[in-house]
């Protein structure tokens, strides 16, 4: 079995090789092929080497490239010998647009891989201070990398994107890496996902809709019950929208009667399990329970994307484009439940790229 890293490294080196031997072939490529793409850094600075001598109209040969990588790197990181292995892995009739489309391909998929992180810091801080901003921008941040690879990739096949070119200000912070080392920095120190908590917190909800059945309506507008993880509290929610949406009446006996039926093939809480959700729910504010679903509901969707991301990135038979599709359900997703947060401020401005920027500031363990 073919190794990837290994397509990959073959991949660099024959679109390297083909490059010193057809150096016009860097105009085309070097609209859309940058060094971030390159998995091997000695790779990344020889393309950087190549793609700037050809800008400036001096196209180099081996020999060149061997000089200027001795006064860019000194003797020992230059490695001048491997020039030989970019040479030789070029084949015969070389095509050094295939070839970078090869190192785009794999670049791309590592860079939309990397950007689970971002919507995951975003959601954590969402969660934390009940106000929809971190999650929100950073889901401008992802969205625009999604449309950055969409379009270079665009560039590189020759089909049409249908995205957006992402305005500077977010280019700049997609550029960086300490944006993705920040908010990696900021998950870490932070536990993780609590799921006996989100289990209460949707066991409160549903006792508290039942209770206090006239927001119903509000909140199955944004919470399906296929979005309610707690099994046997999804078959309740279910029952009791239904009730709602039937127009029937909602309450202790009807939720039971309702959740007994579909209990035959749907798990269901015990009555005096139900019942004791209903009397607590009378004291909780089903709006305040909303929004702290509405906080376990963005960390979710946020991991649960970041993994999709992750293993999209990972399947050479999904192809870019359906990547970048993936990855905007997410934000989209993410956008909508975040309305509901605790302090949501309806009628938001713009995403402000500066709230995002506050995933940088990690704060540290008690004791350093």
């Amino acid at each position: 079995m073919i190794d990837h890293d290994d397509a990959v490294r073959l991949a660099e080196q024959a679109t390297l090789g083909s490059l010193l031997y057809v150096p016009e072939a860097t105009k085309a490529i070097g609209t859309w092929l940058r060094p971030g793409d390159f998995a091997d850094m000695w790779h990344a600075h020889v393309y950087r080497i190549v793609h700037e001598h050809h800008l400036a109209g001096r196209p180099l040969n081996a020999s060149e490239l061997g000089s200027q990588m001795l006064g860019d790197l000194g003797p020992r990181r230059a490695n001048i010998v491997a020039i030989h292995d970019l040479l030789a892995a070029a084949p015969t009739a070389p095509r050094p647009a295939v070839y970078a489309r090869m190192v785009l391909d794999a670049g791309l998929r590592r860079e939309i891989a990397g950007l689970g992180v971002l919507l995951r810091a975003g959601a954590l801080q969402s969660a934390l201070s009940g106000g929809p901003a971190p999650v929100v921008n950073s889901s401008a941040v992802v969205d625009a990398g999604l449309d950055s690879s969409a379009n270079r990739w665009s560039l590189a096949t020759g089909e049409p994107s249908g995205c957006d070119e992402p305005p500077m200000r977010m280019r700049a912070a997609l550029s960086s890496r300490d944006l993705r080392l920040s908010a990696d920095k900021y998950l870490r120190a932070h536990p993780r996902r609590d799921l006996v908590t989100e289990h209460a917190h949707e066991a409160a909800l549903v006792g508290s809709l039942i209770a206090h059945p006239d927001t119903i309506g509000s909140v199955a507008a944004w919470l399906p019950p296929t979005y309610v993880v707690t099994p046997i509290w999804r078959t309740v929610y279910a029952a009791t929208v239904e009730l709602a949406e039937l127009g029937q009446p909602v309450d202790l006996v009807t939720v039971a009667e309702a959740t007994f039926r579909l209990s035959h093939h749907q798990p269901a809480p015990d009555l005096p399990d139900l019942r004791e959700a209903v009397e607590s729910g009378r004291l909780v504010d089903p709006h305040r329970a909303a929004g702290d679903v509405a906080a376990d509901q963005v960390q979710r969707i946020a991991d649960n994307g970041a993994h999709q991301l992750q293993v999209g990135a990972d399947n050479p038979g999904l192809r870019i484009e359906d990547l970048v599709d993936t990855g905007h359900l997410v934000t989209g997703a993410l956008r909508r439940i975040a309305r509901e947060l605790p302090h949501a401020v309806s009628g938001a401005g713009r995403p402000a790229l500066t709230v995002v920027r506050q995933l940088e500031a990690a704060p540290q363990a008690v004791g350093q």
